[in-house]
């Protein structure tokens, strides 16, 4: 007899307990999540991968709630059913880029309405998901976005994170936001607006380095040594730097359409760096100094490279050996979505 095996019935119980402890009453929730869920892990169209990330309200109040005077455009509506939520994305989660996110909203029974809302409105503005907590339980609300190679995270309106792994490695949270979180704080650590810089590029890093198929970031000090004298110099720098906390200030101090357009020209221009081959380089004032660059270790450094792992395993290898003399921090992602970043030894 043929046997077969599916993870819908071992992830059900932990969904539809995170899913009432998020503030939900209505059982076709967790089916609509569950499906979501699924698709999520690892969503593509015509073979190209998306990463919209999904809003499942409770109520068209907590949309409202949520981002008041955020647009939205209804896309459609629909029985929650088997297929509802497939239909949804399909729907939309191309559209989901750039500021805007996909929202499911129960209307009323087992009807569902779905479209797009603006989750941010601009490079500096506070995203939806960071106003998750100013909800709490009394407007219920769920957060769903890819973290990882068939590893899906969600938020609810405490800012209880519950992160699924579809896969045979043991399920733990990701570690895209933190590692992130650490490398933004070395880029930002000598800017004069760290409080404001440092979460905005916090944001634009989780955005961009989710997309890519992989990067290396390296931190260095603000007043280190020219490229011409350093280990780094193999590689394409700027002159001048791109300077992208300059570039925030001046859009946040002055609000004016052109520097808002100049960030955003900044964040393009960051974005296909970090989808470069080698290196990003960025200094301790949140510019980008270099990029396409490329490391080969020293005879005394060779040795303590490990052999496996593919060729940006260990050039982040060699970047670790190097924090503390060079490198205030080394970045790694890698293209299933393993994701590290460690400081210099304080």
């Amino acid at each position: 007899m043929a046997k077969a095996y599916s993870i819908r019935e071992s992830l059900q119980g932990s969904l539809l307990d995170y899913v009432r402890e998020s503030g939900f009453e209505n059982t076709r929730t967790e089916e609509l999540v569950r499906e979501l869920v699924s698709l999520l892990a690892s969503y593509r169209e015509e073979d190209y991968p998306l990463f919209p990330e999904v809003y499942v309200f409770a109520s068209q109040q907590g949309l409202r709630a949520l981002s008041p005077t955020a647009r939205s455009i209804n896309i459609g509506s629909a029985a929650v059913e088997g297929g509802t939520a497939r239909r949804m994305l399909k729907d939309c989660a191309s559209l989901a880029n750039r500021g805007w996110a996909v929202y499911a909203v129960h209307a009323s029974g087992a009807e569902l309405q779905y479209g797009i809302f603006r989750s941010k409105r601009h490079s500096f503005a506070m995203p939806a998901e960071e106003s998750l907590v100013d909800l709490g339980m009394t407007e219920p609300v769920l957060m769903l976005r890819n973290r990882g190679h068939l590893t899906v995270e969600l938020v609810n309106g405490v800012n209880d994170k519950f992160t699924v792994a579809l896969t045979t490695k043991k399920a733990e949270p990701s570690q895209l936001g933190e590692a992130s979180g650490r490398l933004a704080e070395a880029i930002a650590s000598e800017v004069s607006d760290q409080g404001g810089f440092e979460p905005f590029i916090k944001r634009f890093l989780i955005e961009t380095v989710q997309k890519c198929h992989g990067t290396l970031v390296a931190v260095i000090g603000a007043s280190n040594v020219p490229p011409g004298e350093s280990d780094l110099s193999d590689g394409v720098w700027l002159n001048p730097p791109l300077d992208v906390a300059g570039s925030y200030s001046e859009a946040r101090g002055t609000s004016t359409a052109e520097a808002l357009a100049d960030l955003q020209a900044a964040e393009i221009l960051l974005e296909g760096m970090i989808n470069s081959d080698g290196v990003v380089v960025f200094d301790t004032r949140g510019r980008v100094l270099a990029y396409r660059v490329f490391l080969r270790p020293k005879d005394n450094e060779r040795a303590r490279i490990p052999d496996d792992g593919g060729g940006r395993r260990r050039t982040f290898e060699l970047m670790k050996i190097r924090l503390g003399t060079l490198l205030e921090a080394a970045f790694f992602r890698s293209q299933d979505g393993e994701t590290q970043c460690q400081r210099k030894p304080k």
